[in-house]
């Protein structure tokens, strides 16, 4: 069954739309908040749904997948109803119906290749003032929840908040989160946000975010154990219940921060 992310993406696809043209249509900042809707990073809320449906010419029921208690239908009761009188015609009337149905189907063509011509036309546009006065703004979820590098911080259900950067973050990165405590100095320092690419499976050596024994972790990745960079603090013995939430990728330094996202700090 494919999801919201991937049914936006196809729709806006067969539309002719990029994601910033989609984005300037139903008013987000970036292409990136379109990015992130279509790789079910984060989801858009219930009015930017309803108007991302108007763009797209779709309905509500198909980008929720969802239809209530009866299965998705493969013909309206209008065309169940027309297939009915169609079939209690003579052979002179349905003649004529399928003239009249051949004539509006390219009459409907006509229409949507027109539509499709304004579409490339102001793609076009949009293309040529990006090239005069380019701007990239790219959108990250961020989650406020702290992980620990220090003796742990509890886990919790969290929900994102969009933070804007000037500057591409480094491939691969899913979400962005703030390191808690000293251990894993020098590498990385209390308050420092990270960028995270999420995945299940880490290499040895490489820096993680872990879930382990009901808190949230920022370790190196050990032989059976977590490690921190800072002398001070001895490496934690893995636990049954332990799951990597993401490789760390770097820090998020001032550099990257649009000035109001620096602003709200």
């Amino acid at each position: 069954m494919s999801s919201i992310g991937t049914r936006l993406k196809e729709s806006r696809e067969k539309k002719g739309l990029l994601q910033s043209e989609l984005a300037k249509l139903i008013g987000v900042k970036s292409a990136g908040v379109i990015s992130n809707w279509e790789q079910d990073i984060n989801k858009p809320n219930a009015d930017k749904m309803v108007e991302i449906c108007q763009v797209l010419d779709i309905s509500l029921s198909y980008l929720l997948n969802y239809y209530g208690k009866e299965k998705a239908p493969s013909l309206s009761d209008e065309a169940m109803k027309l297939a009915t009188d169609y079939d209690d015609l003579d052979e002179h009337g349905k003649r004529v119906v399928r003239l009249v149905a051949d004539e509006e189907k390219d009459r409907c063509k006509e229409e949507w290749q027109k539509q499709a011509d304004i579409f490339r036309k102001q793609r076009g546009q949009i293309e040529v003032a990006e090239e005069i006065a380019p701007e990239d703004i790219y959108s990250i979820p961020l989650y406020s929840l702290p992980m620990s590098a220090g003796t742990g911080q509890e886990a919790g259900q969290e929900y994102p908040e969009d933070f804007l950067l000037k500057k591409r973050p480094p491939r691969g990165t899913s979400f962005i989160a703030r390191v808690s405590g000293n251990s894993m100095e020098p590498t990385y320092h209390d308050g420092d946000l990270v960028f995270i690419h999420a995945t299940v499976d880490i290499c040895p050596g490489q820096t993680g975010a872990f879930l382990m024994d009901g808190q949230l972790w920022i370790k190196e990745l050990g032989d059976g154990v977590l490690i921190s960079h800072n002398p001070d603090y001895e490496p934690r013995q893995f636990t049954e219940d332990i799951r990597c939430q993401g490789l760390v990728l770097g820090v998020c330094d001032e550099s990257y921060f649009e000035e109001s996202s620096r602003q709200g700090r």
